[in-house]
């Protein structure tokens, strides 16, 4: 069964999508694993590491992308929905041929921007198809359990837990069909914790934070960790009510991205930074960082990963993510 892991800050601009993409990549490239990178940023700028426009436009106008399965679900239509027709198998092209064959996409489209609106509009409830017909027997059998112990309303209750965990669970029943092709499901999550980013958490079995060690992009560490445990704390609940248990997403790595470097030292302040955050979160911290460097840029404009260009930079920067897919391995694995 593959691992899902969502890549997440509430800071853009921390290199999250190109550690996504080069995660991703280096699995694939170097450790044989089958990959499906998801992008649910409105931007879709992962989207646009793997393509070009005119080949996105393409597969867009043909499959449609991420927004399709959500749009599904506004419409009541995703017990039909076949999330296979929107993966985008080996989109990574050099020179006409696959570049990185073991890798497949979901992509995103602007469209999202207005979906997590729809989503916290979706207020009516589900008659009893679907998940309620699945769940309604442990309503039955459990009622009188819930009553004494939880003290509620169970009926109001009820309804409610179940659209709370249906609302969140739409990418993760829709990855049921394809989860078990993959090693490793890698999300790109937007900078913010709306619905969409939601099912992006709860369909992960894990989640990482890439962040620059400076002042601004660094404060908000600990309020996202916090925020996410309290989302777990609040589906358990909910999965409590309904008689059943969720699992955590558990946080596994912090990553240090865009690191700039006075000669070969890294800045002082930058340094202390990385000193603090490593007191405060241990084994947590990667022992490898990414540098600030041209190599992305360049390597991006021909829609590659840095591994596959043959330019200086690139081939430093390349290096540091190999190092960093190791310890992601160890990380995720214990291997």
């Amino acid at each position: 069964m593959g691992k899902i892991i969502s890549f997440i800050n509430y800071k853009g601009g921390v290199g999250k999508t190109t550690t996504t993409y080069h995660i991703g990549c280096a699995l694939a490239l170097y450790h044989n694993k089958k990959i499906l990178l998801i992008d649910t940023d409105p931007q879709a700028n992962l989207t646009f590491l793997c393509t070009i426009p005119e080949q996105w436009e393409i597969f867009k106008r043909n499959h449609g992308t991420v927004a399709e399965l959500f749009n599904s679900y506004l419409k009541d239509t995703t017990n039909s929905f076949d999330i296979e027709k929107i993966i985008w198998k080996s989109p990574i092209k050099q020179a006409a041929k696959e570049a990185v064959p073991n890798l497949d996409l979901i992509p995103s489209d602007v469209e999202l921007l207005g979906i997590d609106i729809d989503l916290a509009a979706k207020t009516k409830m589900k008659n009893e198809k679907g998940f309620y017909q699945e769940q309604i027997y442990i309503l039955r059998r459990t009622i009188k359990k819930i009553k004494n112990e939880l003290g509620i309303n169970t009926s109001c209750d009820f309804r409610d837990a179940c659209f709370y965990i249906e609302q969140r669970h739409i990418l993760r029943k829709a990855l049921d069909k394809v989860k078990d092709i993959y090693d490793y499901i890698l999300i790109d999550c937007p900078p913010n914790l709306y619905l969409v980013t939601q099912n992006s958490v709860f369909t992960s079995d894990y989640y990482m934070i890439t962040t620059i060690p400076d002042h601004l992009s660094t404060i908000g560490i600990s309020i996202l960790i916090k925020k996410i445990t309290d989302l777990n704390t609040t589906i358990t609940q909910k999965y409590r009510i309904i008689g059943s248990n969720a699992e955590s997403v558990i946080l596994k790595g912090l990553l240090f991205t865009m690191i700039r470097k006075s000669g070969p030292n890294i800045v002082s302040t930058l340094k202390e930074r990385m000193q603090s955050l490593r007191k405060d979160y241990d084994t947590l911290c990667f022992e490898q960082y990414i540098s600030l460097g041209t190599g992305y840029t360049e390597a991006a404009a021909s829609a590659l990963p840095v591994f596959l260009a043959d330019d200086s930079n690139s081939i430093r920067v390349a290096s540091e993510y190999k190092e960093v897919t190791h310890e992601f391995l160890q990380k995720v694995d214990g291997n």
